[in-house]
């Protein structure tokens, strides 16, 4: 338990400095202690038998890697974010009847897409897509991980994108 706490005691003497240059970083002091919360979890679990030989240079690491691991999470976020606008929103043409035809097919066919997913995926998919919900409040919701949640999701939008695939054919 000796070397644990020599790691957290590093984390609490390092944690305004790292928040500091976080909040620079990302411009966010929400997201900027959300990923200090998530490096102290990690931290947290390493165990009583940890061997750390600098628990100041190894706290920032952890950090340093806590925000990479956001910032990808938000990057894939965003491109699915773009894949579903590209599939729902599909550039605004003049409406005509064959256009609106054409619409009512696909929405029949997306609720039917929809309808044979999973209730679980379906119902995440939905709070964050059309409820506009978080992945982490799903998550706490749902009583499921974050990854849990982004795994109904990308689960959903591959079979989306199936289905937008065979329409366009």
């Amino acid at each position: 338990m000796k070397k644990l706490s020599r790691i957290l005691d590093a984390f609490g003497a390092e944690a305004p400095r790292m928040e500091a240059g976080l909040q620079g970083r990302l411009r966010c002091r929400a997201r900027a202690a959300d990923i200090l919360q998530d490096a102290w979890l990690s931290l947290a679990e390493l165990g009583s038998d940890a061997t750390v030989e600098n628990p100041q240079a190894y706290v920032r690491r952890t950090v340093r890697n806590a925000a990479t691991d956001h910032l990808r999470k938000e990057r894939r976020r965003a491109a699915i974010d773009q894949e579903v606008h590209g599939l729902l929103w599909d550039g605004a043409d003049e409406m005509s009847p064959e256009r609106i035809a054409i619409g009512r097919e696909a929405l029949t066919a997306l609720e039917k897409a929809l309808a044979e997913m999973p209730e679980q995926s379906r119902r995440v998919f939905l709070m964050n897509r059309f409820e506009g919900r978080t992945h982490r409040q799903i998550a706490r919701e749902l009583g499921v991980s974050e990854t849990t949640v982004y795994y109904h999701i990308r689960r959903v939008l591959e079979h989306l994108s199936e289905l937008r695939d065979s329409l366009a054919d």
